[in-house]
């Protein structure tokens, strides 16, 4: 739940460094001038290549691009940008502090506003189709729609603070109270509490995700909670970083989280056994992050105080480079092990500093994975491949420079 108090934890930050390993820049952070000083509460991709996010004094920006440039859109909307929803390029609502809720159908150019009951503000916006949709408010409501939000009604009139609403189906869905995580399985009708912290003592709930009836995930202040059976039982894991504030999987194995320390430093972790290991890929001092965005097991955004960070292989790879001497040819190696399950390293040698591109692809030739695509100096090199999200096959991995190719394949049986 992205709330504005203030949770103050201790956190221990260790970063071990090998003179011999580095990671790669998996995270590209983009400085937002326009929005200066603003925090990004919310963002969205609907596609690898269109996402919105908004902040304070109803700043509102939209890329077409993946992030490589942005365009400020005038919502009309002058409080904290608090919640955004799309369910495709050009649908979508938007609500803030104010509070009210936008709504355009021309991607951002034009937007109407949506009567709305309620003198607290929105807490979260989720549509399940165009007709359909939901609405927490954080004075303890719950509105739904019907046609599209020319009417909202309060079905849910209860004295809690609502925060993330989500679902799965037309009838099945989730909502987030301070220490509650509710369900519905009658299209908000009636709401059951799933997930009870009793007692404040693992602090305020911030964010969930399920990605099916069963499985699902929800964030703490200490760490990270998963439940398999739909919420009857949790089991936690306490990561090393506090405050987790956004976290979205894929399926039952890739997913990512996203949040900030007490001393304003920012972090995204990644994992790809479904929450059992956690490995952190970024970490951004001085700016916080709040939300987190991916289309793909690729492409990926999180959002944070006046920035934007990217990724378009997961963040989920590290290089290690073995020797810096220059060798004397281009040259790809076999990986090992092979066959593999899901891990397997992959060595390399690049002769001159060069532009570097390292991609798997599956055997429709679509690319899965891009290990590496940047500029490398010389030497030797080996990635350790996590493969946890693909499915058991053969796949080709094809080194390219701008004077050498290579391919070679390798085999994934889970």
């Amino acid at each position: 739940m992205r709330k504005f108090k203030s949770l103050i934890f201790a956190m221990v930050l260790v970063l071990a460094i090998q003179s011999v390993s580095f990671s790669q820049s998996v995270w590209n952070t983009r400085q937002f001038q326009t929005i200066e000083g603003n925090q990004l509460r919310k963002v969205q991709f609907v596609s690898t290549t269109v996402g919105y996010t908004g902040g304070g004094n109803g700043k509102f920006v939209k890329t077409t691009d993946a992030g490589d440039s942005w365009n400020v859109l005038n919502t009309g909307l002058t409080g904290y940008i608090t919640a955004i929803y799309f369910i495709n390029e050009n649908t979508g609502w938007v609500g803030s502090t104010e509070p009210l809720v936008k709504k355009t159908t021309d991607g951002g150019i034009t937007w109407s506003s949506q009567p709305l009951s309620t003198s607290s503000y929105i807490a979260d916006i989720y549509f399940n189709n165009s007709q359909t949709g939901f609405l927490a408010g954080n004075g303890g409501q719950i509105f739904k729609t019907s046609n599209g939000g020319t009417n909202w009604i309060n079905i849910a009139p209860l004295n809690i603070h609502w925060g993330e609403v989500k679902f799965l189906d037309i009838n099945t869905g989730w909502i987030l109270s301070d220490y509650d995580l509710y369900r519905t399985t009658n299209a908000g009708t009636t709401w059951t509490s799933i997930f009870h912290n009793a007692g404040m003592q693992l602090g305020y709930f911030q964010d969930f995700h399920f990605i099916n009836a069963l499985t699902g995930w929800a964030t703490i202040p200490s760490g990270i909670a998963k439940t398999t059976n739909g919420g009857d039982s949790w089991s936690f894991k306490t990561i090393q970083m506090a405050s987790p504030m956004a976290i979205q999987f894929l399926n039952e194995n890739v997913g990512w989280c996203a949040g900030h320390t007490n001393n304003s430093t920012g972090y995204i972790l990644g994992t790809v056994n479904g929450g059992a290991n956690w490995v952190t890929q970024k970490v951004e001092p001085g700016n916080e992050y709040w939300d987190i965005s991916f289309a793909n097991v690729n492409m990926g955004w999180a959002t944070g105080d006046a920035i934007v960070s990217s990724t378009t292989n997961g963040g989920l790879v590290s290089i290690i480079q073995t020797s810096s001497q220059s060798p004397d040819a281009f040259s790809l190696k076999q990986n090992f092990p092979n066959p593999f399950n899901p891990t397997t390293k992959i060595g390399f040698l690049v002769k001159n500093s060069t532009f570097v591109s390292l991609k798997v692809f599956d055997m429709n030739g679509r690319e899965v994975k891009a290990l590496v695509n940047e500029n490398i100096s010389a030497g030797t090199y080996e990635i350790n491949f996590n493969a946890g999200e693909l499915n058991s096959g053969i796949y080709f991995y094809t080194l390219k420079t701008n004077e050498f190719t290579e391919t070679k394949k390798m085999t994934l049986i889970k």
